[in-house]
């Protein structure tokens, strides 16, 4: 819509019959004020000065925020909190709407007030003006708080007036609006409300509408659905991009320490043609030449400490090793977490690109934000938290070392979940006491494992589930590595809305 001095002067008549309707609320929002104004009911009106939504409309009701309110909220309220709407104008020819209003000044006496909404420019601007000073600006590009102000007059209209070539001729609108007819219609597009004018198009499009506030609420509600779509999907495809970023980088890192160990089973050959030449080596040797063990044909080259007897150097190089592959191990784990997150986060970017509409996107962002919330937990150390419909809690491992943890923690009757003879999560079902725990209990706790693992794509993923009594880690092992037994399988399907429904819950 052109939001000419036209919708101006209809707007001005619309809201002119709210005279008498008292402010019990003011938000100031991005870029908006939204008046609580109760008059038979209480709804919200909304000043608008961004560019692309509807200058004013109606709102439900105003929003309700927590928390305490920024300074210029506050003066706004100490201002406009209990004062009545005495009428709307619009100076004639003038992109400009102004609300009277009746409050009453610090030592309670009355005045007068002004709202003044400014929609000419390309900055449009809400002032508030008592006494011809300006007492608060939304911007203050034009006016400081403090400086004078004067109300605006009618103007003298360009000869050669420039209207949309959909409207009626110049000539007719003039006549309508100096007699005050307007008969405001709403142009749809696709059966949505696409324009809302104060006057018929020329070729008599449009549906008649009861007053153009109406109409503008109605395209304002599209609008305003339609930027929270871009601002939300702008929002995602941030966070996923700094996290790919992040997660890509580590990567990388974890990929260059892994390359260093790559060293252990040289060392590990070492030890054993070390061990099994001992006797061919001599106390202050800095190298030594032996039969290859796993190649007696082959002779290898082995550095000696020279300050070490060959069996204190036999057991140094074994004790490298270990440390060697203790590392490669950890950093084997932490490379394959990176790469699943990685490849989720680009799923999830993938996803958001493709969302077709608000609904998607917002169906998206629970995943998101639990993907951060992952993180955060991740780096305190605390097991994922679920409830089943039964009541049950559902503890989730992120982590070899965290799975390890929270399995040793668990009571002997917990049940233990994890996704068949494939790396996952430990997930361990705590009944409450005096309840059972029914198959619905079992099958959540099974997409939990099945979700929480390299599977979370396939269909039909074996988990097996057992008392946790009849779990354990053998010694020795790696992290997360353990043996089960009297256990039972279940087969299931992990899906993004499954895990959704747990999560929510």
């Amino acid at each position: 819509m052109t939001y000419d001095w036209l919708a101006m002067q209809e707007l001005a008549r619309d809201l002119s019959a709210l005279r008498g309707a008292r402010i019990d609320r003011v938000d100031l929002e991005e870029r908006r004020i939204v008046l609580e104004l109760r008059a038979r009911e209480a709804f919200g009106l909304a000043l608008d000065t961004r560019q692309d939504v509807a200058p004013v409309y109606r709102l439900p009701s105003a929003r309700r925020r927590g928390g305490g309110a920024p300074p210029a909220e506050q003066v706004l309220r100490r201002h406009l909190d209990g004062a009545r709407l005495k009428g709307v104008r619009s100076p004639f020819g003038e992109r400009l709407l102004q609300l009277c209003l009746e409050g009453r000044d610090r030592f309670g006496d009355r005045r007068d007030l002004y709202l003044i909404a400014e929609f000419f420019g390309t900055h449009p601007d809400l002032l508030l003006v008592a006494d011809g000073q300006v007492l608060w600006a939304l911007y203050g590009r034009r006016r400081d708080p403090g400086s004078p102000y004067a109300l605006p007059g009618p103007r003298l209209l360009p000869q050669n007036l420039r209207l949309p070539a959909y409207t009626l001729e110049p000539a007719e609108l003039l006549r309508r609006a100096a007699a005050g007819k307007f008969s405001p219609v709403m142009l749809l597009r696709d059966g949505l409300p696409l324009q809302a004018l104060p006057f018929p198009a020329r070729q008599g499009d449009g549906t008649p509408l009861e007053d153009l506030l109406t109409g503008l609420s109605q395209v304002a509600e599209g609008q305003i659905r339609r930027r929270r779509e871009h601002d939300l999907r702008q929002s995602l495809e941030k966070a996923l991009s700094q996290r790919i970023t992040a997660r890509g980088t580590a990567l990388l890192r974890k990929e260059e320490e892994y390359q260093e160990t790559a060293g252990a089973e040289d060392l590990l050959q070492d030890g054993e043609t070390l061990k099994a030449g001992l006797h061919l080596v001599s106390p202050g040797q800095s190298e030594a030449v032996l039969p290859d063990a796993a190649d007696p044909g082959r002779t290898r080259r082995i550095q000696l400490d020279p300050q070490l007897a060959p069996s204190e150097n036999m057991a140094a190089i074994f004790r490298r090793y270990r440390k060697l592959r203790s590392r490669q191990s950890y950093l084997g784990g932490d490379l394959e977490r990176l790469r699943e997150e990685l490849e989720e986060l680009t799923r999830l970017a993938d996803e958001v690109a493709r969302a077709d509409g608000l609904s998607q996107l917002e169906a998206l962002r629970p995943s998101i934000a639990a993907g951060r919330e992952g993180s955060r937990q991740g780096r305190d150390q605390g097991p994922l938290r679920f409830r089943t419909a039964g009541g049950h809690e559902v503890l989730v491992g992120r982590s070899a070392k965290e799975n390890d943890a929270l399995t040793r923690a668990a009571r002997p009757s917990d049940l233990w979940f994890h996704t068949k003879d494939r790396q996952g999560a430990h997930c361990i079902l705590r009944p409450l006491p005096g309840r059972a725990v029914g198959a619905p209990d079992r099958l959540e706790a099974a997409l939990l494992a099945a979700y929480y693992s390299k599977q979370r794509r396939s269909s039909q993923v074996p988990v097996d589930y057992t008392f946790v009594r009849h779990v354990r880690r053998p010694r020795g092992a790696v992290p997360g590595f353990v043996l089960y037994d009297h256990h039972e399988t279940l087969f299931v399907t992990p899906s993004d809305e499954a895990i959704a429904r747990i999560r929510d819950r």
